[in-house]
């Protein structure tokens, strides 16, 4: 039986759909069964009648299937849920979790936005995305800008997560510039920070073309086609 990683954000629009098709990507040719779920998905495209990351899943990584639940508005789930009345039972996303573990190594679960984006609106309280993750009992992945913030931004959702007791995983920083001396640092203090595993995705021109080969080119380095073994497959997750 395989496991799964949840994928989350230091913010909104950071990169986690990319994040999730380089890990896809990169895992499936080394030699790791992955897939991809997207348990809540807003916004509905209306020249194409699609969901933005589900569709993405679709064209880009050839997975289909990837939802639960969907909704039109481009909003917070709570409030699409509020906009768009319809029933929603977290029990069907634990059980989708499930299912998919069954026939892969890994899944990895797409959240919406950050750790602290409410799901549902309870009578009393709010159903959080952190409580969402603690229910499917797995650990995070962050994904993050790597410019100017990053720092603050890793540390104080790092801090959140452990706060509610939530494990880390690694961190993946997006749009990363190899040749930027900020940028770099801010990795290199991050994993002095925080002793965890990160990983770099560059800033794309045309990142639908560009991803799958910039994962080739990645696991032609037997160090990091080691790194992310360690990390993934022979590391507990």
């Amino acid at each position: 039986m395989g496991k799964s990683l949840f994928i989350t954000g230091t913010g909104t629009d950071i990169g986690k759909t990319i994040a999730t098709g380089f890990l896809y990507f990169t895992l499936n040719k080394l030699g790791i069964k992955t897939t991809v779920f997207k348990p809540f998905q807003t916004g509905l495209i209306e020249q194409t009648q699609t969901y933005p990351d589900l569709g993405w899943y679709e064209s880009v990584l050839g997975v289909k299937n990837t939802g639960c639940f969907v909704f039109e508005p481009e909003t917070s789930p709570h409030l699409a849920i509020k906009m768009q009345p319809k029933e929603v039972k977290i029990e069907a996303a634990l059980q989708r979790k499930m299912e998919l573990e069954q026939t892969n190594d890994l899944v990895l679960i797409e959240g919406a936005g950050g750790l602290a984006v409410p799901l549902i609106e309870q009578e009393d309280n709010f159903y959080m995305t952190k409580d969402f993750i603690k229910e499917l009992n797995i650990p995070a992945i962050l994904v993050s800008l790597s410019g100017l913030g990053s720092i603050h931004n890793v540390i104080t959702t790092n801090l959140y997560a452990q706060t509610y007791e939530i494990p880390i995983h690694s961190v993946i920083f997006n749009k990363f510039e190899k040749d930027n001396v900020i940028q770099q640092d801010n990795i290199h203090t991050i994993e002095k920070m925080l002793k965890l595993p990160t990983f770099t995705i560059p800033d794309f021109k045309n990142v639908k073309e560009e991803l799958e080969k910039y994962s080739e080119e990645c696991i032609q380095s037997e160090q990091f086609e080691e790194k992310m073994k360690e990390v993934f497959l022979y590391e507990t997750i």
